[in-house]
C-alpha cells in the first residue's frame, strides 16, 4: 500500500461503520467498498486506481452529498489535511474532524425545518429498560422507563411517536426476542457493548452536562434505568462531536400516563402525521391543522398530536387561549403576520450553544428578537404558557440583546470569518482604522506624496508601486540630486531614481497588512459577540418555545375559524357525545357541503359499544375514524369539526382498520391484524377509546365470525372501554348486552340500483350489498350475474355447478321455467311419439337458454 493509503486504512478502521470521507485537494475521496456503496447511492461515477475502486465529491459540494447519505440512513466521517509533511515528503497529515450521523447532526442543509431529529437510546434488561432521546438541534431531551408487562409495545409506542433517526441499543437488548428491529423501522442503530452502559458513568455525564451534583431534580435517584439511557446519549454525542452540551441543561422524566397513548398502528390507520399510500403529509390530519407560521411553531404542533395532554384541565387551559384568538380575528391576523418574520429561534440558539453558528445566524436571531417584541406588544400574559414575572424579565434580556447584535454586526454579513466582513462600523476604533487603511490606502500615499513633494520641492516626485519593491519614491534623474538625506535609494534606472523612507515603509506595511489583520480583528471580536449570544443560549430557547406554543395556537384558532370548527366541552368521564360530528380531513377534500355530518354517544353508564354494521363506501370507517379524531383534536387543545362536542378525556386511543402485512416483520396479513387486536386488548382501559373495523376478516368464515363475537364480549364484558366496532358478520347483530348499540349506515335501494347518504342511523343493516359495490368497482358484467346466481342459490341452499346464461335478456312476462313445467303436466305419454319428445325437449332447452 502507497503511504496515503495506509493513512486512509488507518482511518477507517477507527471509523468502520462510516462512510470515510478523505480529503485530497478540492476533493473527498472514497475508496474500496465505500466508493461502490456510495456511487451507487448517490449515482456517482465509480473509476478505479491500481485496481482499487474510488470516487470522490467536490469539496465545495461535500454538504449536500452529505446530506443526502444521511437521509439513506448512513454515517459519514469526514477527514481534513491538517498539515504537510514537516520535511516536505510523504502524504500530509490527515485526521477525522466530525462524524456526522443521522440523529446528531445540527445544520439546517440536513434537517427538515418541520420535524424534530431525534437520537434514542435504549438501556436496561428485558425485565427494566429505559428510553432516552434528544433533539441535539434545539436541547429537547426526554427519558422515560419501558413498561415491564409489556416492554416491546411500549418501546413500539415510544418510537412511533418520536420516530428517532438513529438509536443506540445495548447489545445484549437485541439478543433477546423482545425488543427486534427490522428496515422498515427507517433509523441506524447503533449496537453498543454492555460495558458502555454503567450507571456511575452515565450519572457522572448527566451531572456534568447539567452542572449539578446529583440528579434528584429530575426525579432520579440510584440506578435508575432512564438516567442509564440519558447516559449513553450525551456519551454518544461526546464521543462524535467532542463536546458538551451547553445549550442541555435539564432531563425531563416523562411517566407513561404524561399523554395520550398512541400505539403505532393507531398513529399509521388515523393518518397523523403521514399517510397510509406513501407516508407523505398529503390527506393527514397534521397538514390539515398546520397554518403555522415558524419552523419551531410546526415541530411543536407535530409532537402534540403524537403526545395530547391526558387531562381536561391541560385541554381546557389550551381551549381557552385558542378561544381568545377566535373571537379577536384582527389580533389573530396581526400575530400571522408577525410570525411570518420569526426564524427557527430554538435551532439557533442551540447552534450558537455550540459554537457553530455563523454571522447570518446572529443576524436571524436579532431580526426575531425584533419580531418578538411586536408579538410582545400584541399578545397579553393570558396567551403566553409562562409567568408574567418570567416573561417581562425575558423580553427585557430579549431587547437588549436585539440592541447588541444591531450595534455589533454588519446587516448583511459574510458567513465566512477568513472574509471578514462582519463587524459594523463604529463597534470598533481599530476595525474602522484597519478598513480606511485597506480601503483608502491610495488616498493615504497620496497626501504623504503631496506632502513629501512641498517638503522636498521637487514636483515631479510620485509614489508608486511594483511586487519586487513595494511602494517606493520615484524622482526624474535631473532632479534626483535635490532629495534629502532621509531618502534611501533603492533602484536607479536611466531616466528615474527610486528611494524609500521610514514612513513609506511603515505604510507600505500598514496598507499590505491591513486586509489580513482586519479579517483577524474582526474574528476576535465576532468570536466575543457570539460568546455574549451563547451566554443567552437559555434566554433564547425559553423565548423560542414560548413562541412556538403562540404560533401552535394561532394555528388551531386559524383552522377553526377556516373550517368552522367549535370548542369542545371536556370532562373525566368516559363519555364522548358528538353532535353533527365531521372527518377534518375528508372534508378538506369535498366541495363545500358535500359531507354528511353524524351523531356519536358513547357513555360508559349505558352504551359503551357500538355495533355498526353496511356495506363498504357506505361510510362506517370515515364515521369510526372522525369519533377517533375528534377526540385527539379536543385532547390536543383545538377545536373540533362538529355542531357540539361533549369529550371525555381517553386515556390510551386504538385504532385497528385495514389490514396489510408486514413482509419485514415475516408478519402476514392476519397475524398483523391480530397483533393490532391482542394490543387493544391488552392495554385498553374504561377510559380508553377503541376503533375496530372488520375484525377476523382475514381469515376463514367460521374462524373469523369466532373471533369477532368472542373480542365484542371481552370489550363488553371485561374492561368496558367506549368502543366503535365496525364489521360486515351480521350475526353480531343479534347480540345482546345492556351496553350493546346495533347501528348501520343508511342505504337508499331504487330497483337494481344503491345509493348511500352516509348517514348513521338506528339498527343493523338489511345486507352488505358487497355485489352493487364490485358493480360500482366496475367488476365485469359476466362476473357480476354470476355473483347474483351464486348467491340466489346459496340462499336457497342449492349451489348448482351449471353456469348461469351469460347474455342479457329483457324481463319476460312469464317465466319460461314455469312454462315448461304446465306443459310437462299437460302431456300424454302414451301417444307422445319419440320423434315428436326429441323436438319438445329441444324447443324447451332453446326457451331456457334465451
Amino acid at each position: 500500500m502507497t503511504p496515503m493509503f495506509r493513512q486512509y486504512a488507518e482511518l477507517k478502521s477507527q471509523h468502520p461503520d462510516a462512510v470515510l470521507f478523505f480529503r485530497v485537494g478540492d476533493f473527498y475521496e472514497m475508496f474500496h467498498s465505500d466508493a461502490v456503496e456510495v456511487s451507487r447511492m448517490l449515482n456517482l461515477t465509480l473509476t478505479q486506481r491500481n485496481g482499487i475502486p474510488m470516487c470522490g465529491v467536490p469539496f465545495h459540494a461535500s454538504r449536500s452529498y452529505i446530506g443526502r447519505l444521511l437521509k439513506l440512513g448512513r454515517k459519514v466521517a469526514v477527514s481534513e489535511q491538517i498539515e504537510l509533511n514537516p520535511d516536505g515528503k510523504g502524504p500530509a497529515r490527515r485526521e477525522v474532524v466530525e462524524v456526522v450521523t443521522p440523529g446528531t447532526v445540527v445544520d439546517d442543509v440536513y434537517l427538515d425545518d418541520k420535524s424534530n431529529n431525534y437520537l434514542a437510546a435504549l438501556a436496561g434488561t428485558a425485565d427494566s429498560a429505559g428510553f432516552a432521546y434528544i433533539d441535539l438541534s434545539t436541547g429537547e431531551f426526554r427519558a422515560a422507563r419501558l413498561d415491564s408487562d409489556a416492554p416491546q409495545d411500549a418501546l413500539r409506542r415510544e418510537l412511533a411517536r418520536t420516530s428517532p433517526r438513529e438509536m443506540i441499543v445495548q447489545e445484549s437488548l437485541l439478543e433477546t426476542e423482545i425488543f427486534t428491529f427490522s428496515p422498515d423501522d427507517r433509523m441506524v442503530i447503533n449496537r453498543l457493548p454492555d460495558w458502555n452502559f454503567d450507571h456511575r458513568k452515565a450519572a457522572e455525564s448527566l451531572n456534568r452536562c447539567f452542572g449539578t451534583v446529583n440528579l434528584k431534580a429530575f426525579g432520579i435517584e440510584g440506578e435508575d434505568v432512564r438516567a442509564l439511557a440519558a447516559g449513553a446519549v450525551l456519551d454518544y454525542i461526546e464521543d462524535n462531536h467532542a463536546t458538551l452540551l451547553p445549550h442541555v441543561h435539564s432531563l425531563e422524566c416523562r411517566g407513561a400516563d404524561d399523554s395520550v397513548g398512541l400505539d403505532e398502528s393507531t398513529i399509521r390507520n388515523l393518518e397523523l402525521v403521514g399517510n397510509i399510500r406513501d407516508g407523505g403529509r398529503a390527506y393527514t390530519l397534521l397538514e390539515t391543522l398546520d397554518h403555522t407560521k415558524t419552523s419551531a411553531g410546526a415541530r411543536s404542533l407535530r409532537r402534540r398530536l403524537l403526545q395530547p395532554f391526558p387531562k381536561a384541565a391541560e385541554a381546557e387551559s389550551c381551549h381557552a387561549r385558542v378561544e381568545s384568538l377566535y373571537r379577536d380575528q384582527s389580533l389573530l391576523s396581526s400575530m400571522r403576520r408577525v410570525l411570518t418574520g420569526v426564524g427557527d429561534i430554538e435551532r439557533l440558539a442551540a447552534r450558537c450553544g455550540m459554537r457553530r453558528a455563523n454571522a447570518k445566524d446572529l443576524i436571524a436571531i436579532r431580526n426575531s428578537l425584533h419580531r418578538a417584541a411586536e408579538l410582545r406588544r400584541l399578545v397579553g400574559d393570558e396567551l403566553l404558557d409562562c409567568s408574567a414575572s418570567v416573561i417581562e424579565g425575558l423580553f427585557e434580556r430579549a431587547a437588549e440583546l436585539a440592541d447588541f447584535l444591531s450595534r455589533s454586526l454588519l446587516d448583511d454579513p459574510s458567513t465566512v470569518l477568513t472574509e471578514g466582513r462582519m463587524i459594523r462600523e463604529g463597534w470598533d476604533e481599530e476595525v474602522d482604522r484597519l478598513r480606511r487603511i485597506r480601503d483608502e490606502g491610495k488616498g493615504f500615499l497620496d497626501d504623504y506624496a503631496a506632502e513629501e513633494r512641498v517638503a522636498t520641492g521637487i514636483p515631479s516626485l510620485r509614489i508608486k508601486h511594483n511586487r519586487i519593491l513595494g511602494y517606493f519614491i520615484e524622482i526624474g534623474r535631473n532632479q534626483a540630486s535635490g532629495a534629502p538625506e532621509r531618502f534611501r535609494r533603492r533602484q536607479s534606472l536611466t531616466q528615474v531614481e527610486r528611494f524609500s523612507t521610514e514612513k513609506l515603509e511603515d505604510l507600505d506595511a500598514e496598507i499590505s497588512s491591513a486586509g489580513e489583520r482586519l479579517i483577524e480583528r474582526e474574528r476576535e471580536l465576532f468570536t466575543d459577540v457570539l460568546k455574549t449570544v451563547k451566554d443567552a443560549v437559555d434566554d433564547l430557547l425559553t423565548l423560542g418555545r414560548l413562541i412556538s406554543d403562540l404560533d401552535l395556537v394561532q394555528s388551531f384558532a386559524h383552522s377553526a375559524t377556516e373550517y368552522g370548527y367549535v370548542k369542545p366541552r371536556m370532562t373525566d368521564e368516559p363519555v364522548s357525545r358528538i353532535s353533527g360530528g365531521r372527518h377534518p380531513v375528508v372534508e378538506r377534500y369535498l366541495s363545500d357541503g358535500n359531507f354528511v355530518p353524524n351523531d356519536i354517544e358513547l357513555d360508559g353508564q349505558s352504551v359503551s359499544f357500538m355495533l355498526v354494521t353496511g356495506p363498504n363506501m357506505a361510510g362506517k370507517s370515515t364515521v369510526l375514524r372522525q369519533a377517533a379524531l375528534i377526540t385527539l383534536m379536543a385532547q390536543c387543545g383545538a377545536f373540533v369539526p362538529a355542531d357540539s362536542a361533549l369529550i371525555g378525556t381517553a386515556d390510551r386511543i386504538f385504532c385497528r382498520v385495514g389490514a396489510s402485512d408486514n413482509l419485514a416483520r415475516g408478519e402476514s396479513t392476519f397475524l398483523v391484524e391480530m397483533n393490532e387486536t391482542a394490543n387493544i386488548l391488552r392495554g385498553a382501559s374504561e377510559r380508553s377509546l377503541v376503533i375496530m373495523d372488520e375484525v377476523g376478516r382475514g381469515t376463514g368464515n367460521a374462524d373469523g365470525l369466532a373471533i369477532a363475537r368472542a373480542v365484542c364480549e371481552h370489550l363488553l364484558e371485561n374492561t368496558a372501554p367506549r368502543t366503535l366496532f365496525a364489521t360486515h358478520y351480521m350475526e353480531l347483530t343479534n347480540f345482546v348486552h345492556p351496553r350493546f348499540q346495533n347501528l348501520s349506515m343508511a342505504v337508499t335501494e331504487t330497483g337494481d340500483t344503491i345509493v348511500f347518504p352516509k348517514i348513521l342511523q338506528e339498527g343493523p343493516a338489511e345486507a352488505s350489498y358487497g355485489i352493487h359495490v364490485a358493480a360500482l368497482a366496475g367488476l365485469p358484467e359476466t362476473v357480476i350475474r354470476r355473483a347474483r346466481f351464486l348467491m340466489e342459490s346459496a340462499s336457497s341452499e342449492s349451489l348448482p355447478s351449471r353456469q348461469p346464461p351469460v347474455r342479457e335478456t329483457a324481463p319476460l312476462l312469464f317465466d319460461p321455467r314455469e312454462m315448461i313445467l304446465d306443459a310437462v303436466e299437460g302431456l300424454d305419454v302414451n301417444e307422445l311419439t319419440p320423434l315428436k319428445a326429441l323436438q319438445l325437449i329441444a324447443r324447451w332447452k332453446e326457451d331456457l337458454d334465451s
